[in-house]
């Protein structure tokens, strides 16, 4: 049987297109490197890591109340690393900023404990926050929608509120954290 691959393309026209690429991100890496970017990327990971794993007096520690019990504990830190996600693809200037930031988050946090990692890297949980932002962006409401349903409070609207909270809360908290940071553009 003779296949016909004369539709598949595996490289681009120009070979050098490739090279122009890598050459571009290797530039703009020193170039972050270079203005300090870097290291103000990997310290606001770091920043984010100790708000989460913070025993006492952690950002995600805000508001405890008679509703919290740990699956609400847990599912905060979930919503909490969610948001670092958003806030640092959002704001921060390129990709290879934002990725450094997250490298820098989830390597801390992994340093600290293992069990909070495998918490927040949970791809589940992780899929429908992405799900609910992508249906309604800036709706804070889905994202409640979505915590509630992770502490098996669904249509709970106490919940939802709650969760809609949060997400407000620490989406302003994330930010000062990234504009404190004054990564430059």
């Amino acid at each position: 049987m003779k296949f016909d691959d004369s539709d598949m393309k595996i490289a681009p026209d120009r070979i050098s297109k490739v090279f122009d690429m890598s050459e571009g991100d290797a530039n703009a890496f020193v170039r972050e490197k270079s203005n300090g970017n870097m290291d103000k990327a990997r310290k606001l990971g770091q920043q984010f890591a100790a708000e989460l794993t913070a025993p006492m007096k952690g950002v995600t520690l805000f508001g405890i109340g008679a509703f919290d019990n740990q699956r609400t504990m847990d599912q905060r830190k979930v919503l909490f690393a969610y948001i670092v996600n958003l806030v640092t693809q959002d704001m921060a200037p390129n990709s290879i900023l934002a990725q450094s930031v997250l490298s820098s988050f989830y390597d801390s946090v992994q340093h600290q404990s293992t069990e909070l990692h495998e918490l927040i890297t949970d791809s589940a949980a992780y899929s429908l926050y992405i799900l609910a932002h992508r249906s309604s962006p800036g709706n804070p409401e889905e994202i409640g929608k979505v915590f509630a349903q992770l502490c098996d409070r669904d249509e709970d609207p106490i919940f939802i509120h709650y969760g809609a909270e949060l997400a407000n809360y620490f989406m302003m908290y994330c930010t000062q954290l990234t504009l404190r940071m004054q990564i430059v553009k």
